[in-house]
């Protein structure tokens, strides 16, 4: 079904919050025009929005970058590691961002610090001696009134010191510590799902040093593997595949090299998990390759992936950080800056470059200056990128392009599509959607914004073209109706289902330790098991302390039988546990010799006599023989 966009009234533009101060080392708006944005970059089919210098977002030099948006009202964070800190900065009004506050370094400065979100809280790791994983509250940002500010750490986490970097699956909820001084630098897996109490879940260390990696709840075409967390992992000269589904138990999958590897670098998957993206930062250097070249890795098949194809440049640039969003790869190619891959073909082995915006516009050598990296995932089509030497750029591309919030979904929860790069908004439409669907659109800049709606509740995969009487792209969105499919959506649960779509609250967990009962008293010795799932057999309990798991009369609280035992197992024999001993008749808690001695003594007694065990009115040989047979009780 087709649909011409309708336009309503633009939503007008919300001027910054009272008592916020733009930085006046924010450059403004340059578009790209003949090339040049800025009156110095060059550029191709992206713009300039605003340019923040490092020193007025912290100081120090740029690293890693990333993103938050704020699930409350949508307000869009760039998180930008620099050497001594992390910045965080509003840019929901991208043309005039808003430098919020630091977060210092854990320790001391470093050239490498990264940062990951998950769960509205950032993760910070470093190469700074013992700086451990920082943990930020991102929804603090809401209440900075006068910035900037200078923020502490909510939460930290030390089982490691050093890391070059930090690799989350907001699936799973887990963090991987890559690069770090545990492990031989392999993964560091940590539970975050509770974000202010991180803790450790295991390590993989035997593919060695792991520089970067992107870790999913797989869903690509190999069934072997097929709803298993997966890190993909680029390891110096490898390409390395774990599965790290139990990550007590993490299992290499395969471990593939190529003719000109030199520093197998990072990588990215294409959102159908069947291609990985990956750049080699020596290749370049060294000379082995003629241009910036992007390695093409078919992993249909986790245990045999291979070389599909490469990309490469003109240029001479090394390439650092790339990132996948609806088929295009966004890398940040150190000198060369900011370039957009079309990756509609890479099951071909090739791709074309469709934009790019040049950062170091001096130079594109193969040398380590310009950006280290960028952020292309927010709803706006807004890309963060930070500059080494210089600080953070806010580009936007403007080649007609279609950003999906997601192509995977269920049909109650459908996405939204970003368009930009229209050159006849009237003649915008899209074809493609089932009957019944409703658009409903925003215009924005050069392009628009549709908000998708009213999708059938059946699982089916929609191929929707989107076309401006001059360009068209096309995407796939695969709709699953989730409603009929609820389970336990738990992956630590026992009863975990990968098939459930929703979480009914079925989920049973393991105990953490059960004791087997071989007395069936209801209470287990010390024969422990770990993390048993219930329903539990006949003979294993969850409560232990049995102090003698062979008698059924003796377990923690049992009452006394009266026989001299430790029922109760408090390590003594008292009250109701002591034996009824008429043949003790010294009374010191013993048959002995003693009671025998005072027997012979009263011997003959007649009446009423303290040696009269047997109670027949007088002591006689019978009496001595009742102490005999308890000779030896305790009472």
């Amino acid at each position: 079904m087709t649909y011409l966009l309708s336009f309503r009234t633009p939503l007008a533009v919300l001027g910054v919050a009272a008592g916020l101060c733009l930085s006046q080392a924010t450059h403004a708006q340059s578009p790209c025009e003949g090339g040049v944005a800025g009156g110095m970059y060059p550029c191709q089919n992206i713009d300039m929005l605003a340019y923040m210098t490092k020193t007025s977002i912290g100081g120090g030099n740029m690293n890693d970058i990333w993103g938050w948006t704020d699930p409350l009202d949508g307000k869009e964070y760039v998180l930008a590691c620099r050497t001594t800190g992390t910045s965080f900065i509003d840019i929901s009004d991208p043309l005039n961002p808003v430098y919020l506050g630091n977060l210092p370094t854990h320790t001391v400065s470093s050239l490498w610090r990264d940062v990951k979100v998950h769960n509205n809280h950032a993760f910070v790791v470093s190469e700074a001696g013992n700086h451990g994983m920082q943990v930020f509250d991102l929804t603090r940002l809401r209440d900075v009134v006068n910035p900037p500010v200078t923020f502490t750490e909510d939460a930290h986490y030390g089982g490691f010191g050093s890391a070059h970097n930090v690799v989350i699956n907001e699936e799973s909820g887990r963090a991987y510590g890559v690069g770090t001084n545990t492990a031989d630098g392999g993964l560091h897996i940590v539970d975050i799902s509770d974000p202010l109490n991180p803790t450790i879940l295991g390590f993989f260390a035997e593919d060695g040093y792991t520089h970067d990696a992107h870790v999913v709840n797989y869903q690509g075409p190999d069934p072997q593997h097929q709803g298993k967390e997966i890190a993909f992992a680029a390891n110096e000269n490898t390409v390395t595949i774990v599965d790290v589904t139990d990550p007590t138990d993490a299992m290499l999958v395969s471990a593939t090299t190529y003719s000109t590897a030199q520093y197998t670098h990072q990588g990215w998957l294409t959102e159908d998990h069947r291609f990985f993206i990956v750049g080699d930062e020596l290749d370049e250097y060294y000379g082995v390759v003629g241009g910036t070249t992007t390695y093409f890795w078919n992993v249909e098949d986790l245990d045999n992936p291979y070389l599909v194809g490469t990309h490469t440049s003109p240029l001479a640039a090394i390439d650092h950080n790339l990132y996948i969003r609806n088929n295009v790869a966004y890398q940040s190619n150190y000198r060369a800056g900011l370039r957009m891959l079309d990756l509609s073909d890479v099951a071909n082995g090739t791709a074309e470059e469709m934009a790019y915006f040049d950062v170091y516009p001096s130079s594109n050598a193969a040398a380590f200056n310009g950006t280290w990296s960028n952020y292309p995932f927010f709803a706006s089509g807004v890309v963060a990128v930070s500059h080494i030497e210089q600080g953070v750029f806010l580009l936007k591309p403007t080649v007609f392009n279609v950003v999906a919030s997601a192509t995977a979904f269920c049909s109650n929860e459908p996405p939204t599509l970003t368009v930009t790069g229209v050159t006849n908004l009237d003649a915008l439409a899209i074809d493609g959607l089932p009957e019944g669907a409703v658009v409903d659109f925003t215009p924005s800049g050069t392009g628009a914004v549709a908000v998708l709606s009213g999708f059938p509740a059946v699982t089916a995969t929609y191929n929707v073209l989107v076309g401006d009487g001059a360009n068209t792209f096309a995407l796939s969105l695969d709709v699953t109706d989730c409603d009929p499919n609820p389970g336990c959506t738990l992956m630590d649960a026992c009863n975990y289902d990968p098939t459930a779509t929703s979480d009914d609250g079925s989920c049973l967990y393991p105990y953490s330790a059960v004791y087997v009962d071989e007395d069936g008293d209801g209470v287990g010795g010390d024969l422990m098991v770990a993390d048993a799932c219930p329903p539990l057999p006949d003979d294993w309990v969850i409560e232990g302390g049995d102090c003698n798991d062979a008698d059924a009369t003796v377990y923690p609280g049992a009452p006394g039988t009266g026989e001299g035992v430790d029922n109760n197992c408090d390590g003594l024999v008292l009250a109701d546990e002591t034996v009824d001993c008429p043949a003790d008749v010294t009374g010191d808690g013993a048959v002995s010799v003693a009671d025998i001695l005072a027997v012979l003594g009263e011997f003959g007694c007649l009446g009423t006599c303290e040696g009269d065990v047997d109670g027949d009115g007088a002591v006689t040989v019978a009496d001595i023989l009742d102490i005999l047979s308890m000779f030896g009780a305790t009472c």
